[in-house]
């Protein structure tokens, strides 16, 4: 047993079984330590504070201090060697130590989310699904909707199975979930020094940088295509790539868009997708920003206001809000609109077991190195869901 224990919903004091196994048993069921302790030690959070919160108080780590209370924010020599012998494991380790990766990792998410205007929330946008899965191995399903698209569902006699429609299987290419670590090494003479809030801080900033540049990547991806993902670029499917010239004559120099081709692109095969996304560079979002502003000028003329019929389209086949996606990617090709359908165009799958043999290594083997690890991969899940638009001519 650990020596914690923690105050349940009832009010009542409980023994609470803290290791380092947890990390393994969490990501299973796609949870954080925190949460999966949540389930595991039931409390009245609100009044006692969670299981993993109470875990924290009695291990004595403290994120961030309280003058009121006479408490200061915790040190990396704290959580390494505690002075509270209570709070030790059944196999001689501190709970601190192992708590510590829980809590980096927690201040670190804070740290991140605080952050909405960034490529990887702009990428967040156009997932429509996202999967954890246990390990790094993955088979991607692929699914054929090459019947539905040829064929009507008739008459079904009495016991008789329908026509087969939609058929799903696995791709022949078992993938492997590309992982990336973050190593954190800790000198003897920091850890006196250095609190988990300034740990967070800096491990925050480092894992921005590159979830930054690795959604730029990702996005680039779903127009260029990816191979190591079977992905082809959307340039090469019939008629997926079109130009504003080709919906609307008047178009005679490229990055000139007119109302006329926005409207047309939009709205054709319609049935299949509904655009609410589009990504493109700063110098598209101007020219379509001029468009939308001088259509609107036009509109509601004031010099006759007793033949001005307004019109309401019963059925449009466009979102009321488009919300438009910037990417500053040096690669994106100049006068480019990619569109998206972000109900099912996107699928993101991460792996959850990514990190927890470093954990366990810097738990059980008192390290003073913590590598930080994620993995995810991101594709097409329906090319259907996806248009191209290029302001050439």
């Amino acid at each position: 047993m650990s020596g914690l224990i923690y105050v349940d919903a009832k009010g009542d004091k409980q023994a609470l079984d803290l290791n380092v196994g947890m990390y393994e048993a969490a990501a299973e069921k796609g949870q954080s330590l925190s949460q999966y302790m949540a389930n595991l030690y039931p409390t009245n959070a609100e009044k006692y504070g969670t299981a993993y919160e109470q875990a924290l108080e009695q291990a004595g780590v403290f994120v961030r201090g309280n003058a009121e209370y006479g408490l200061r924010a915790s040190t990396v020599g704290d959580v390494l060697n505690p002075k509270n012998a209570a709070a030790i494991v059944k196999d001689g380790v501190p709970a601190s130590r192992i708590l510590f990766p829980a809590v980096i990792m927690d201040v670190i998410e804070d740290k991140l989310t605080r952050d909405y205007a960034t490529n990887p929330s702009a990428l967040s946008a156009l997932v429509g699904v996202e999967d954890s899965i246990q390990g790094d191995r993955w088979e991607r399903p692929v699914l054929n909707f090459s019947r539905p698209e040829s064929a009507r569902g008739g008459p079904v006699a009495q016991l008789a199975m329908p026509n087969s429609m939609l058929t799903i299987t696995a791709s022949d290419k078992s993938m492997r979930i590309p992982s990336w670590g973050i190593g954190l090494e800790i000198s003897e003479q920091a850890q006196k020094s250095t609190t988990l809030d300034l740990v967070g801080l800096a491990v925050a900033r480092q894992a921005a940088v590159e979830a930054n540049e690795r959604a730029q990547g990702y996005i680039l991806s779903l127009l260029n295509g990816d191979s190591d993902y079977s992905m082809a670029a959307l340039s090469t499917f019939s008629g997926k790539v079109q130009t504003a010239a080709s919906f609307d004559s008047s178009i005679v120099a490229a990055g000139n868009i007119t109302f006329k081709a926005w409207i047309k692109w939009l709205t054709q095969r319609s049935n299949y997708r509904t655009i609410t996304h589009v990504v493109s560079d700063l110098t598209t979002l101007i020219a379509l920003r001029n468009m939308l502003a001088s259509e609107k000028s036009t509109q509601n003329p004031k010099d006759n206001p007793s033949i001005d019929i307004g019109l309401s389209v019963v059925n449009p086949n466009w979102p009321s809000q488009i919300k438009f996606v910037l990417t500053d990617d040096p690669n994106w090709p100049a006068n480019t609109i990619m569109g998206v359908d972000g109900r099912y165009g996107v699928h993101r799958v991460k792996s959850l077991t990514a990190q927890y043999s470093a954990i366990e290594a810097f738990a059980m083997k008192r390290s003073t190195m913590l590598r930080v690890d994620s993995g995810e991969i991101v594709y097409r899940l329906f090319d259907e869901a996806f248009e191209v638009l290029t302001l050439t001519v």
